[in-house]
């Protein structure tokens, strides 16, 4: 975040960020399992449930707050706020060990192989994605990118399946309830992530918004997320089905999304309420699908099924931004119409394809 603060060029800022994302990945996956580990049953719900809300937090006011910051300082006082909130993280983090103090923890090998595979794939897999809309959907850089890719995500599982101590046990995944919970993230990647990162993108382009404008708006999708992880807790909690709450999130995040994309053509007013919906319907599963996946884990597979979880909704969400974003450049810079009509395309073809990915794994 320091180098981020202070890069004078792309590529030093882009270089950057890769490793802020990689310091990201690690405390999502570490975030899940420490509260796995440290809880039982319901104090897990609410305890992952509150996590979920914390994290609806930081959308919340996060995007809006950027925004905001841009438009009166430029975008190095975003990451410069950024380094004081991981500051003050750091300085709490004594407070993590002893709460974990007494567990005995066993030291164990790293696959690094699998890593290697794992990572190469999915670095493949985007940089297909990017050249696709630079070269053409048909052409040897995309074909040869995505071939490789995939080849090397089945040498992953094949790797995964006879390493003495592998990154991911594929019995974990053999569970069917546990694959179906976690595919309820990548329901949230294709819809509301998405949302949340080309939203004010389209608002810029399409209604001339400044970046604090576009943030404020936003938060009709975002301010949801605070409360509705809460309530998902407390629903679980009071007997409510886990299965019921997942399918009515996936349900909201689907119908939601897709009357944001339709209203985006006749104007703003029309596009607020779906937004809501679409936020209330990320919230519910908020937290609520991690600590119910890590439930049907052995406890000491904890770590792994959180990492596994996590690599879902963030290789997921990798996908769907870099595939939404290649879409949806050739319309940046057109006509207001044309940019209208093309997130709408865009946005609706997404979230159908979400549902298909949503019934998926309500049959599972």
């Amino acid at each position: 975040m320091a180098v981020s603060l202070v890069a004078t060029d792309y590529l030093t800022l882009d270089g950057a960020r890769l490793v802020a994302g990689a310091g990201a990945g690690a405390v999502f996956s570490v975030g899940s399992a420490v509260v796995s580990s440290n809880f039982r049953g319901e104090r897990r719900t609410r305890a992952l449930a509150l996590l979920g809300s914390v994290a609806g937090l930081s959308l919340a006011f996060g995007p809006t707050l950027c925004g905001l910051l841009t438009e009166m300082a430029g975008w190095r006082l975003v990451y410069g706020f950024q380094l004081v909130c991981l500051v003050l993280a750091c300085a709490g983090m004594p407070l993590i060990r002893r709460a974990a103090d007494h567990e005995r923890r066993q030291a164990v090998r790293i696959d690094v192989a699998g890593a290697v595979l794992f990572c190469g794939a999915t670095t493949l897999v985007l940089g297909g994605l990017a050249l696709g809309s630079e070269t053409g959907w048909a052409s040897l850089p995309f074909l040869l990118c995505t071939v490789v890719g995939l080849a090397c995500y089945g040498l992953f599982a094949w790797r995964e399946s006879t390493a003495p101590s592998p990154l991911l046990s594929l019995r974990t995944l053999r569970s069917r309830r546990f694959s179906g919970i976690t595919l309820v993230v990548a329901v949230a990647s294709f819809t509301f992530t998405n949302a949340v990162a080309y939203l004010p993108v389209f608002l810029q382009g399409a209604f001339s918004f400044s970046p604090g404008a576009s943030g404020a708006f936003l938060m009709f999708l975002t301010v949801p997320v605070l409360v509705a992880p809460l309530i998902a807790g407390r629903l679980a909690a009071r007997g409510t089905p886990v299965d019921s709450i997942m399918t009515w999130s996936i349900a909201l995040l689907v119908v939601g999304l897709v009357l944001t994309g339709v209203s985006a053509g006749p104007g703003l007013v029309w596009m607020a309420l779906p937004m809501v919906i679409v936020g209330i319907g990320f919230g519910l599963q908020a937290g609520l699908a991690d600590g119910e996946a890590l439930a049907q884990v052995p406890e000491k597979e904890a770590g792994m099924g959180a990492g596994w979880i996590n690599t879902v909704r963030l290789g997921s969400e990798a996908i769907a931004v870099s595939l939404f974003g290649s879409l949806f450049a050739s319309f940046v810079g057109s006509a207001a119409q044309a940019s209208r009509q093309g997130f709408a395309a865009i946005t609706v073809g997404s979230t159908l394809f979400a549902a298909v990915i949503g019934v998926w794994s309500v049959v599972l």
